[in-house]
């Protein structure tokens, strides 16, 4: 028996409240620039934030573990908490 992908839609503010209640996550975004999708785990810290831009798209600037450095995505097609497992930075 095949079980359906439940699709939730959430507001920014529960999203990083809900962010903020752990110590990682993992985003999967479309990068334009390598146009394809990219999955990442992030660390969860003061400087991330979820926001909107001037053409009302929202954006993730995060913490991008296995980069070593801050990133903002856009496409976001998922944001989930995560465990850390060492083999998911490779």
């Amino acid at each position: 028996m095949e079980t359906e992908k439940q699709i939730t839609q959430i507001s920014v503010e529960d999203l990083t409240a809900i962010l903020k209640g752990h110590q990682y996550f993992r985003v999967r975004y479309f990068a334009q620039k390598h146009n394809d999708y990219i999955e990442r785990i992030g660390l969860v810290d003061d400087k991330m934030r979820l926001w909107e831009d001037s053409k009302e798209e929202i954006c993730f600037t995060y913490f991008d573990l296995k980069q070593n450095g801050y990133r903002t995505a856009k496409n976001i097609d998922y944001i989930q908490t995560a465990s850390l497992r060492k083999e998911a930075l490779n």
